[in-house]
């Protein structure tokens, strides 16, 4: 096995085709150049040195570093998107919905690795804007965009009850996000949170932002009440 090769990928349940598996482990050894030098430190020769690959190979798939980049940061958001798609598209109520969500997104932006690629970004998006606007619309701006389009729904079939879906969605995220971004940022040296603290956390956001927001509804199964979790 390639000592670039993506961790999870015996767990596989699907063939890979060879192209994608091979872009797949570029994109792995790739994370790991970025991390250790940073994003202006790194050269697709770095890249191809730790991939086992051409440089050739390397823009074959990728058509810059700052397109190999955010692959890097696309992989590492995969697994939230996943999940706030399918909570999104689901029927289960407002507040569960939420506090998935809420779990998923705090998880994955607290993680040592997505930590460390935010704080990359943060640094070079003065000399390399593209890098923010891409983040931004790959990962919050999707999230804002999508949350914005639930509780525009959930408004027509007079579930929430929010003049403004769009500042609802902006305030539920940034609540969840709160002060752990901040401390993730600046103070990586001290900061950490488990699912405990997480769970903790959400579960508040979700009691308060269903207060204002979301008409309670019973559980037409259990007849159970979901206006606190």
């Amino acid at each position: 096995m390639s000592r670039a090769e993506v961790p999870d990928q015996k767990m596989a349940r699907v063939p890979i085709p060879r192209g994608a598996r091979r872009r797949r482990e570029i994109a792995w050894a790739a994370e790991q150049v970025f991390l250790q030098h940073g994003f202006a430190d790194t050269t697709m020769q770095m890249v191809a040195l730790e991939a086992g690959a051409s440089k050739e190979t390397l823009y074959r798939h990728f058509g810059s570093k700052e397109d190999l980049f955010l692959e890097v940061v696309n992989n590492r958001n995969n697994k939230v998107r996943q999940i706030l798609d399918a909570e999104l598209e689901s029927d289960r109520p407002i507040p569960i919905i939420l506090r998935s969500v809420g779990i998923s997104l705090l998880e994955c932006m607290c993680s040592p690795t997505v930590a460390a690629l935010a704080r990359i970004i943060v640094n070079e998006t003065p000399r390399y804007p593209a890098l923010g606007d891409a983040f931004y619309a790959m990962a919050p701006g999707r999230t804002l965009q999508k949350l914005t389009r639930y509780l525009t729904d959930a408004k027509a079939r007079g579930e929430f009850v929010g003049d403004a879906p769009e500042l609802a969605a902006e305030i539920y995220t940034g609540s969840v996000m709160g002060k752990f971004i901040t401390l993730m940022l600046f103070t990586p040296h001290t900061f950490a949170i488990d699912r405990e603290q997480i769970e903790a956390h959400v579960d508040e956001v979700v009691r308060t932002f269903s207060r204002s927001y979301i008409v309670q509804r019973q559980n037409r199964s259990s007849g159970r009440n979901f206006s606190h979790i």
